[in-house]
């Protein structure tokens, strides 16, 4: 049974995760959430993936909801120094619940929170309030946490279940999205949504935010040519390496996420000419780095490719 949110617009949020079975993870994930529920209690829990859209924050608020629990919700990348901890979670963690609920503190894109303050306070306060309350932390890249922070963490990696357990997942992907397009009807093809899963995975949030896009007149009508990534990939590899700056911006703009770029212009390496090589990876990488945490991915990815065109033409 879909949870639905008749009150929202958006596919997104009126279809957003509310109980466990809504979730799109693994069977063995959904049985370890079913024993935290019984047991009215969940571990620190540290939620990490690269990829936008997998499923973190959602999982995160469905254990709240499941739970019915107390909750305090931080987005760290807008409030993420010391005097965040002393003015909202201090106040929040030190003293129990008064109806019994379990209390706990949700810090969302936590690996923005500074690494030289607000992350060893973080620390002593998992330890000293761990009577009364239990901490979330979602993050894009877990290196960026001290090591002593994520070693009170139980870590679920979203992108390493999402690869390992790819056939699981597609499947969960396939029947919820086909509910969520029943539910509304709006007649589709399997094809057609087959198709938008391979593009698309494991960003459950961008497939159905595709669905919605090109629904016109009740009918799921897409426009492969407009989001095929691999014809994409190849013109995006073709404009660098011809010094066409106009065809490689509007290419990348066209890929669902800009940040499949890196990946992809990895496993074209040998496209490149063979002496220019070693500093096209050492470009790659330093875009990479930069993705989880610049203000508009999209202009980074560009900014790549054109270091890339100027790394070739030097």
């Amino acid at each position: 049974m879909l949870s639905i949110n008749n009150k929202e617009y958006l596919f997104v949020e009126k279809y957003r995760p509310k109980n466990i079975d809504d979730l799109i993870v693994t069977e063995t994930l959904k049985e370890q959430m079913r024993k935290w529920i019984q047991d009215g209690q969940i571990p620190n829990l540290l939620l990490s993936s690269r990829t936008p859209g997998t499923g973190k924050t959602s999982f995160a608020h469905t254990i709240l909801n499941e739970l019915g629990a107390d909750a305090l919700f931080v987005n760290a990348s807008l409030e993420s120094n010391i005097d965040l901890l002393r003015s909202k979670i201090q106040g929040f963690a030190s003293t129990a619940s008064f109806d019994g609920r379990p209390k706990i503190v949700v810090l969302d894109e936590a690996d923005y929170l500074n690494p030289n303050s607000t992350q060893p306070a973080l620390r002593g306060f998992i330890e000293e309030f761990s009577k009364n309350v239990r901490f979330i932390l979602t993050v894009n890249s877990p290196n960026k946490l001290i090591e002593p922070l994520r070693n009170r963490l139980i870590t679920i990696d979203f992108d390493e279940m999402m690869t390992k357990n790819k056939s699981e997942i597609v499947k969960k992907t396939y029947i919820r999205n086909k509910e969520i397009l029943s539910n509304e009807d709006i007649k589709h093809t399997k094809e057609d949504l087959v198709w938008l899963i391979k593009h698309f995975y494991p960003s459950n949030r961008m497939i159905l935010s595709k669905i919605q896009q090109f629904v016109v007149d009740n009918k799921l009508e897409i426009n492969q040519e407009d989001i095929n990534t691999d014809a994409l990939a190849s013109a995006i590899i073709g404009s660098i390496i011809g010094n066409d700056f106009d065809t490689c911006k509007k290419s990348i703009e066209k890929l669902p996420d800009p940040s499949t770029i890196f990946l992809t212009l990895y496993e074209k390496i040998l496209d490149f000419p063979q002496i220019k090589r070693p500093e096209v990876i050492i470009c790659i990488a330093k875009y990479q780095s930069f993705d989880s945490h610049v203000r508009d991915r999209l202009v980074n990815s560009v900014a790549c490719g054109l270091e890339i065109m100027q790394i070739l033409q030097g």
